[in-house]
């Protein structure tokens, strides 16, 4: 099958034809290119969705083995002797891999409205689409080295969107969009040596770098390092766990993330807590989970200590936030932390690390674990770009995030007001909301698995709707600062993401079973083979 016939080719090739096509029209036609380019790979998505949807029902959309669509060629394959090295041009879609792929569409469309008045806007508008070009790229690649090199291009136009539409506030004796796009560059490329050589290592052992073929056939036997023997599983998984971490981003390499998210432009924002970071939490499953179960399990405890961290750490850090924009960023450090303990969850538990003790109810358990932080992906994918949207919002408006200086601004924006505080309550859980079923999810599973550290995430929640409750309380609500009489509510153009993703928000949180039937079905493969395979 040639590789322009499948609709995979495509969700890759639109956004790219869309920002190269931007510079052939005058600015006001190419606000619209952008547009409609972003909406026919969205809408490429979901007849993606639905062609799969009926023609095998919800469940039929499958595992890495049986993938509801795909696109396989030699892509690279060089011979010296009897070796060679092999690398394809390996797309493919499944219940684990659609939904980031619909979330990426979804917010990158939203993205491209949101920044219709940016300054130098082609530039910023086909950047944009480069960048969901990359990290579709990253959702649907299933050969090693193909996913490496999607994993890398999309930090280019990362960097130069926070570099040069970021703010101009002086960090460290130069302009924050200048330090804050190279710290992004520089930790993201950090991890990538770690994946590139766990790649390798994994490569020459096992012979292929197809993912089909890997999960299959796992890396074994063991090294001496420093005089002690270390298994090959374990050392391959934390190479390649290294760059997942630090995307996720699992204390205490999550330092970039508040400096990307408070000096880029909104809805660079939007996309980086919305999809970027989904993209370690993506691979974090995909790869290490599949690839590396017994690494997984030898390192489930330590995950699930992070993982607590993780939540405890960014939601008491938001308890002293001044800015509205850095305070969301640290809750999605906190909120990052839930799916590591999910996963955490689903990888073992103390000494019972993938042994008789997952038949029965305990497999069951971890399969709704890591069924929730799956969920959890989308979930905060959604929410947060919903929160960044109105803090763009306000932004634009009034050019300053800090919160003391507000004050009763509903009076003057009852319309964003009344948004804000809807994303603020899906954020902090309520039940009804799409935040609500994949907490509860993780959690209550989780506490079957590892039942003290679980305990102790769950009373972040109180510090959750604490920063969340106080910022809208100071912002928003309260006597009125009349500096701020000038204010006018948010425009129809920006109400039109926020309604988008309010909508969707209500969706999940009602009626979750087709976005929990869809991920499942690519779930309890990976928890089965794991067992399977550790046994």
């Amino acid at each position: 099958m040639s590789i322009f016939s499948s609709d995979l080719t495509w969700i890759l090739l639109l956004p790219v034809l869309g920002g190269v096509g931007v510079y052939a029209f005058p600015t006001k036609i190419a606000r619209w290119w952008a547009l409609v380019f972003s909406a026919l790979t969205f809408a490429l998505s979901l007849f993606i969705f639905f062609r799969v949807l009926n023609a095998k029902g919800i469940n039929g959309f499958g595992d890495l083995n049986n993938l509801a669509d795909q696109v396989k060629v030699n892509w690279i394959n060089l011979k010296a002797g009897s070796s060679h090295f092999t690398v394809q041009y390996f797309l493919g879609v499944d219940g684990l891999s659609l939904p980031m792929v619909i979330l990426n569409a979804l917010l990158t469309m939203l993205a491209v409205i949101g920044g219709w008045k940016k300054k130098r806007v082609k530039d910023y508008l086909a950047l944009i689409l480069f960048l969901e070009a990359g990290v579709m790229g990253v959702f649907m690649a299933l050969d090693i080295f193909f996913f490496f090199l999607m994993w890398e291009v999309e930090l280019a136009p990362m960097f130069i969107l926070i570099g040069v539409w970021g703010s101009d506030a002086i960090k460290h004796g130069v302009p924050g969009r200048i330090y804050s796009a190279w710290k992004f560059l520089l930790y993201t490329f950090f991890g990538s040596v770690f994946m590139l050589a766990g790649f390798i290592l994994l490569y020459f052992h096992v012979g292929s770098s197809d993912m089909q073929y890997l999960s299959s056939h796992l890396i074994g036997g063991s090294t001496t390092i420093l005089g002690i023997p270390v298994a090959f599983q374990l050392l391959t998984f934390l190479l390649v766990f290294m760059a997942f971490a630090v995307k996720i981003p699992m204390f205490p390499f999550h330092t970039w993330l508040p400096d990307a998210h408070t000096d880029a432009p909104t809805e660079v924002s939007v996309l980086l807590a919305g999809v970027l970071l989904k993209m370690g939490a993506y691979g974090l499953i995909r790869f290490c989970f599949t690839l590396f179960p017994g690494g997984m399990a030898q390192f489930a405890g330590w995950l699930a200590v992070i993982a607590v961290i993780n939540i405890l750490y960014g939601a008491a850090i938001c308890l002293v936030q001044k800015d509205m924009k850095k305070l969301i960023a640290y809750s999605s450090v906190s909120h990052m932390g839930i799916i590591l303990l999910g996963v955490a969850a689903a990888a073992g538990a103390g000494n019972l690390i993938f042994t008789g003790a997952l038949a029965g109810g305990d497999q069951a358990f971890r399969q709704v674990a890591l069924t929730g932080a799956t969920l959890q992906m989308f979930s905060h994918g959604i929410i947060t770009g919903m929160l960044f949207f109105c803090v763009g919002v306000v932004y634009d408006l009034a050019h300053t995030r800090e919160i003391a200086i507000f004050g009763g601004i509903a009076k003057r924006m009852p319309m964003l007001g009344t948004l804000f505080t809807f994303a603020a309550m899906a954020s902090l859980g309520l039940p009804g909301l799409a935040g609500f079923v994949a907490e509860y999810m993780v959690f209550t599973s989780s506490f079957r698995i590892w039942t003290i550290p679980t305990l102790i995430a769950v009373f972040t929640m109180i510090l959750t709707a604490a920063y969340l409750l106080w910022m809208i309380k100071r912002v928003f609500f309260g006597p009125f600062n009349q500096k701020w009489n000038w204010l006018t509510d948010a425009s129809a153009r920006e109400l039109v993401p926020l309604f988008a993703l309010a909508g969707l928000i209500v969706f999940v949180g009602v009626y979750p079973a087709p976005l929990i039937n869809m991920i499942s079905s690519s779930i309890t493969p990976i928890i089965h083979s794991a067992v399977t395979m550790i046994k």
